[in-house]
């Protein structure tokens, strides 16, 4: 159990040290805030683990963290307890779990926030120096909690578009501590990122191609939080695709060698 904290979760906690210390400093709600949403979210999840009979495991920290981060500090608790709930019961809950879902929670979270209630300002994120994501950058992608593949294939993808329809794209992404760390955490999550290679690859440039073109209609968190919804959702088409072209490119060298 220790040894699966240290991997899997501390890493992502001592990410998001540095911002929500920045973020304590300046909201006064902030730690309620957090508090109501740790409690939700373990809530939830120690609700379905007991149905299942399985353990509770610290990951909805991280995820809690997040929400209270990236949500509006005029956020009514009550819009957040139906957001959380509706994310994290039919975005992971519903599926077994945390490595069984392939929707990010907190994605689903954000983007159900963001429709439902258009009263706050849900697709803006929190205001955060690029200084204070950088030591996620490290930890995450030294930990694998960050498929560093993707990183690079949604740069890419937002560089190239970026040369064709708006040149101060580039600066708006990778210069912004919130879209950082919504990278990091939210669009090379590990678990809806892709399970091949090629698979994260090609699901990062898409991620970065349609959070080039929504952001040239509305804050860049939000475009970026919309397109790692929508890329999440052809994650597993895209691994299937490239399964099916390696098993075909296998079995014709089969065919090969048996002739030779």
């Amino acid at each position: 159990m220790r040894h699966g904290f240290v991997r899997d979760n501390l890493p992502g906690l001592a990410s998001l040290l540095a911002p929500a210390l920045m973020l304590a400093s300046q909201d006064s709600w902030f730690a309620a805030r957090l508090l109501f949403c740790a409690v939700l979210v373990i809530g939830w999840q120690s609700a379905f683990a007991l149905m299942r009979g399985q353990g509770v495991t610290a990951h909805g920290l991280v995820a809690a963290a997040l929400v209270a981060i990236y949500v509006p500090a005029s956020a009514p608790f009550w819009q957040l307890a139906i957001g959380i709930s509706f994310g994290f019961v039919l975005g992971e809950a519903v599926f077994g779990g945390r490595g069984r879902n392939f929707v990010q929670p907190v994605v689903l979270t954000l983007a159900f926030l963001a429709f439902s209630f258009a009263d706050q300002p849900w697709r803006e994120g929190a205001s955060l120096p690029i200084v204070a994501v950088l030591p996620a950058l490290v930890l995450l992608v030294g930990a694998g909690q960050a498929r560093l593949s993707v990183l690079i294939a949604f740069a890419i993808a937002v560089a190239v578009l970026a040369s064709l329809i708006s040149p101060e794209l580039p600066a708006a992404f990778f210069q912004s501590g919130t879209m950082l760390l919504a990278l990091l955490f939210l669009t090379a999550d590990p678990v809806t990122s892709g399970s091949t290679t090629a698979g994260r690859i090609l699901y990062g440039l898409l991620a970065g191609v349609l959070t080039a073109l929504f952001s040239t209609g509305g804050p860049a968190f939000g475009a970026l939080v919309f397109a790692t919804l929508l890329a999440s959702i052809f994650a597993p088409l895209l691994d299937h695709m490239v399964a099916s072209v390696h098993t075909r490119l296998m079995r014709r060298r089969a065919r090969r060698l048996r002739h030779v």
